[in-house]
Parts: C-alpha cells; sequence; structure tokens
C-alpha cells in the first residue's frame, strides 16, 4: 500500500481497522491537519506577547511579524502567553457499553474513541502542547499530569492499549470527581457514548465553564444505536449486566428514536446554554473527518 493513499484524506473506518496499532493509526490521522487546534479559546487585547514561531500552512496572515521577515527573509509568527501553555485533558469513556459494534461499523465505539485520542494526543506532542489522559466509567480512574514530554506522550499511548471493561457506567460521578484535577483555562475532551441523563451532568459543566475551560463532548455511537435497524425478532443483552430482553423491532423502532432524539436534542440544549460543544460521531464516518468537523468548527468562530 502507498504511502499517498494510507495519508489521503479519504481514509476511511474500514482502512484504519485494518492499520496494526493506535500510534499508527493517530499518525495517518494526524497527517495533513491545519493547526486549528493550537488556537486558544481565551482571546483579549490584554494578553502579552511572549515569543515567535516558524509560520505553519493555515495560521493567519495578520499574525506575521512582516519586520522581522524584512529583517531575516523567513515568515515568523508572534505568539501570545496563553497560546504557548494550552493544556488539554482528554476523558475516555471504559464503560463496557463502549466495545459495541454492530456490523455496519468497522471498528467499536471504544477503538473509535481511542484512535480519536490517540490522534489528538499525537497532534498536541508534535504542538508542543500539555495534554493530559484519563478514563471514566463506572468510576474516574485518574488522569495523567499534563505534559508535552515525549516520555509522558508515550505512556499515555500505552495507556490506550487496555480494554473497555468497567461492569457499569457513572459518567457524572466519573466527571464530578475530575474536578478537583481540571485546571482553569484549559481544554477539555470527553468522549463517551453519554448514556447518562443531560441533567445529571450540568453542575459539572457549570463548573468547568466557571472555570474558563473549553468542554468538548465526543459522542460516539453505532449505526445501529442511531437508526435501530434491526429486521428480525432478536434478543438484546446488556453489556454492562445480565440483563436480557426479547425485542420486535418494528413494535418500537419508532419509539426508540423519538427517545434517541429527546436525548440528544437535550444535550445538545445543555452545551449550547452553557457555551460547550457537543459533536455527535457514528462510528460509520472516518475519524479524520470527525476531528476535521472541530477543527473547521473552531476557525468558523475565531
Amino acid at each position: 500500500m502507498s504511502d499517498a493513499l494510507l495519508h489521503s484524506e479519504y481514509l476511511d473506518t474500514e482502512l484504519l481497522s485494518h492499520l496494526p496499532g493506535l500510534e499508527i493509526r493517530a499518525r495517518f490521522l494526524v497527517e495533513g491537519f491545519l493547526a486549528g487546534l493550537h488556537k486558544s479559546p481565551h482571546k483579549g487585547s490584554s494578553v502579552e506577547f511572549k515569543e515567535y514561531r516558524d509560520y505553519q500552512q493555515g495560521d493567519e496572515l495578520k499574525l506575521i511579524d512582516w519586520k522581522a521577515y524584512a529583517r531575516t527573509d523567513r515568515l515568523h509568527v508572534k505568539l501570545r502567553e496563553e497560546e504557548t501553555n494550552m493544556r488539554v485533558t482528554l476523558l475516555v469513556d471504559k464503560s463496557a457499553s463502549m466495545e459495541f459494534k454492530g456490523p455496519n461499523a468497522h471498528m467499536s465505539k471504544w477503538d473509535y474513541s481511542r484512535a480519536l485520542a490517540a490522534a489528538l494526543l499525537l497532534f498536541l506532542h508534535r504542538q508542543k502542547d500539555a495534554a493530559s489522559l484519563g478514563f471514566i466509567g463506572s468510576h474516574f480512574h485518574g488522569a495523567s499530569k499534563h505534559s508535552a514530554n515525549t516520555a509522558t506522550f508515550h505512556n499515555m499511548m500505552v495507556r490506550l492499549h487496555q480494554n473497555a471493561d468497567d461492569p457499569s457506567s457513572d459518567i457524572a460521578g466519573s466527571l464530578e470527581h475530575f474536578l478537583p484535577l481540571a485546571k482553569r483555562r484549559s481544554v477539555v475532551v470527553v468522549l463517551s457514548d453519554f448514556y447518562v441523563p443531560p441533567r445529571d451532568l450540568k453542575k459539572t459543566l457549570e463548573l468547568l465553564r466557571c472555570m474558563k475551560c473549553e468542554v468538548l463532548l465526543f459522542h460516539v455511537l453505532d449505526p445501529l444505536e442511531l437508526d435501530f435497524d434491526f429486521d428480525e425478532p432478536l434478543i438484546l443483552e446488556g453489556m454492562e449486566t445480565d440483563a436480557q430482553m426479547m425485542i420486535s423491532p418494528d413494535l418500537i423502532r419508532k419509539e426508540y428514536r423519538e427517545a434517541l432524539k429527546v436525548h440528544l436534542d437535550e444535550l445538545s440544549k445543555l452545551c449550547v446554554s452553557l457555551d460547550c460543544e457537543h459533536l455527535l460521531l457514528d462510528t460509520r464516518e472516518p475519524p479524520l473527518h470527525a476531528l476535521g468537523k472541530y477543527l473547521s468548527k473552531r476557525r468558523r468562530a475565531s
């Protein structure tokens, strides 16, 4: 397989699922990204200039120091203090429900989320930004200290090589226990299927926003969870319990889709009210496109 194909923006989940390791997956996901994630969400004229860095494709032309260009014949961008100290925490849901993978998906929700997390970690590492990785689920499993060094990056990649095996899901409680570790003016990214009443997340999201944190909820769902396209009667088994239920899809499909829409609408409205971001991700969609959506959204908002 040629490098051109592997680095293509058309990289899809089927190809991604055959790549041998998370770090390799991340390298292909990140290839070609603009530096949009590196733009600080905290703007202001009072921010002091700190240092220069070389111009990168995608940087705004207004940030170029043309006087420096006249002296050195090289393009340099002025960095503000806050742009040089971006801190991002990635919290990945390892509840057993994340292991679900329907027949129309190339990856489970867990593998999809880990691939996204790995791509973001690699991207942040290349940008020399401080990252932290933690896990949520039945409880908060802790998070690494924010760091931009290579050893910490590799340790975080190693930590991603585990199973989603929490026997229950308490996303709201997990995030509450994370709060004491949250850093002011940082970015908090949560990757989960968010099987939690949105109202249970309100207090934690409010507190994070009071700390001037930028909060992103990456809502990862399988095609079957979105469409409920079962044809024949079947037995559903809980992935976090031993419960079983015989269902006839035709009888409950409409009710299920309506309930899902209400859940998604409530979560989206909560995020809008608190100036957070809620991105619904379908595991049929290439992860590269998912990250591209976020970066594009940031550029439009800046």
